[in-house]
């Protein structure tokens, strides 16, 4: 048999959306990183993390000079004290608000064993002696209690090699691990603790330590591996291997995955689809490149000749995958390319992420069903935007490729997806056409509307005589959004400066978000604060973060927005 034509291995692959078919809340699963951040827990800015919504994070200072608890001659000298401070920092950025992401606590890297260890050095439970291994635990324990932060231990990384040369699922790593669990248990009492953390889903390895665990006592809270080749497959795997052994009320997560070669645009959005529908409870994407604390993301940040950080493909790829919020719904697809789609009602609004994981240049011919009834719909129909997410690095945008208006009542949308590049990623969005017909602040430009609709953290004050109609919006609360949707060219923003208001992003269709401080030494009420660049004719999305921190001046960290003005 001859095998097929190029025409025939070019066809398009089919995938299918259904909207009205909801598989569960959307939560950003796999929006995560391993020492992501600067060492200090600082960077990157705000404008460039939140934006990603990160729900997960990892680290223990490995590689900081001092080598660790280890480096220190097994004791708490600098080299430990600046290991474990580091990952505090990051630990009080990543796990309090506004991001309120898991954080898994790295203790084998604040031991040392991050390989950069000595070749004579001495292993935890060497010999049978685990007495300052649990010295050091409780002193680890003691420290993430005094911070107040909330940790998940993470005892010991990939112990199947290089980090922890006794070997896995001998006699002395069950000393280490089961006397790790029990100095935990013992001084934090209800601490998560997560492992066994193998550099791969291997279930002949993981059987044995679930079997050991289980008959000791020492099970840990949260079953962790890395890098599955596919995480649907291997998370129903390790679910069925918890109920054979009828092991319950242990979580599932994969804290480190995409191996190097994997990491571009096109494959990080197929992975981020089969994270999205595995039921893993966490994953974080794993650092290869200027380990461990440059502040890149894990590489999804670029920093250029003139030091400024920029974004690549795979953080525009991310970026449109937090915009997936709502409820994620049916997804039908067989093939290298992979989808993850999900509405949200309260926004009004759908939309699609598309990567292939075979390193081609991407075809799909997608299908949209359940518009009608998903509450996407405005009085013109609806709007459906494709966009294209190159795998370039740096990438200021991505490539607007197709906008077409649909009528009201439509219910089916067919989309023809061609990537022009190898690697190739797409965001479909799905958007109400025509003027908005509600908001909570009208526009001053004739017979235009903006709607405005606001999250959780925000209120309103009435009567208020120097702002438009009265009326203000205001928020304290670091990370809440406004969402601005209006139809025209471009889009002012006004809002209150003042000596007491605080700073915030804007992003228009997805932008890079811009930082505004809107503080002033003396009120001014409706100040004109940001313009969008002129826009394409049509619908657009903007979106109003409060941003974290404010101007050392401030004396409060208030956004208060009044009025928005649309032009064509």
């Amino acid at each position: 048999m001859t095998g097929p034509t190029t025409a025939q291995a070019a066809a398009p692959q089919a995938i299918t959306v259904d909207l009205g078919d909801s598989e569960g809340p959307a939560e950003g699963v796999g929006s995560g990183f391993l020492y992501g951040l600067t060492e200090d827990g600082s960077g990157p800015d705000d404008s460039l993390l939140a934006p990603l919504a990160p729900r997960s994070a990892r680290g223990g200072g490995a590689r900081l000079d001092g080598g660790g608890w280890a480096g220190d001659g097994y004791t708490a000298g600098a080299g430990y004290q600046r290991r474990i401070e580091s990952a505090l920092d990051q630990a009080r950025r990543l796990s309090t608000p506004p991001y309120d992401a898991t954080y898994d606590l790295l203790v084998s890297d604040m031991w040392g064993a991050d390989t950069t260890q000595a070749p004579n050095t001495v292993y935890p439970c060497t010999n049978g002696d685990c007495a300052n291994w649990e010295t050091f635990v409780e002193r680890v324990a003691r420290d993430v209690t005094a911070s107040g932060l909330d940790v998940r231990f993470d005892i010991w990384n990939e112990p199947a090699g290089a980090f922890f040369p006794p070997g896995f699922n001998t006699e002395q790593y069950y000393r280490m691990w089961d006397s790790a669990v029990r100095t935990l248990r013992r001084v934090v009492p209800d601490a998560e603790i997560v492992g066994p953390s193998l550099w791969d889903f291997s279930p002949n390895n993981i059987a044995p330590f679930l079997d050991h665990t289980q008959a000791a006592g020492t099970l840990p809270t949260i079953l962790n591996w890395h890098f599955s080749h596919d995480p649907v497959a291997d998370t129903q795997t390790a679910a069925s291997m918890l109920a054979q052994r009828g092991i319950t009320g242990v979580g599932l997560t994969m804290n480190e995955y995409i191996h190097a070669p994997e990491q571009r645009a096109g494959y990080s959005a197929w992975y981020l689809a089969r994270i999205a529908r595995s039921g893993i409870d966490s994953a974080s994407h794993a650092i290869w490149d200027e380990c461990c604390a440059a502040g890149l993301l894990d590489g999804l940040l670029v920093r250029g000749g003139d030091g400024v950080l920029r974004p690549t493909g795979r953080w525009w790829v991310y970026r449109s995958y937090a915009e997936l919020t709502g409820d994620l719904v049916r997804v039908d697809s067989s093939g290298a390319a992979d989808a993850v789609a999900a509405v949200d009602r309260a926004r009004g609004r759908a939309g699609v992420l598309v990567g292939d994981s075979s390193g081609g240049t991407p075809a799909v011919d997608l299908t949209v069903n359940g518009i009608a009834s998903a509450g996407v719909a405005g009085p013109g129909g609806v709007q459906v935007t494709v966009q294209r997410i190159p795998d370039a690095s740096p990438l200021g945008q991505p490539v607007t490729v197709s906008t077409q208006t649909l009528p009201a009542g439509t219910d089916t949308a067919h989309v023809s997806l061609a990537g022009q590049a190898a690697q190739d990623a797409f965001f479909v969005t799905v958007t109400p056409a025509g003027p908005a017909v509600s908001g909570d602040a009208s526009v001053t430009a004739p017979d235009r509307e903006a709607d405005f609709s606001y999250g959780p953290g925000w209120g309103r004050t009435n009567g208020v005589g120097d702002m438009y109609q009265g009326t203000a919006d205001w928020s304290y609360t670091p990370g809440s959004t406004a969402v601005v949707r209006f139809t025209g060219t471009r889009l002012t923003l006004h809002a209150v400066r003042d000596s007491d208001q605080g700073r915030m992003l804007v992003s228009v269709d997805g932008s890079t978000p811009t930082l505004l401080d809107n503080y002033a030494p003396s009120r001014q009420a409706s100040s004109s604060v940001w313009t969008s660049p002129v826009l394409p004719r049509g619908p657009h999305t903007a979106v109003v973060t409060v941003a974290q921190g404010t101007n050392p001046a401030s004396s409060g960290g208030n956004i208060a927005l009044d009025r928005a003005v649309v032009t064509r």
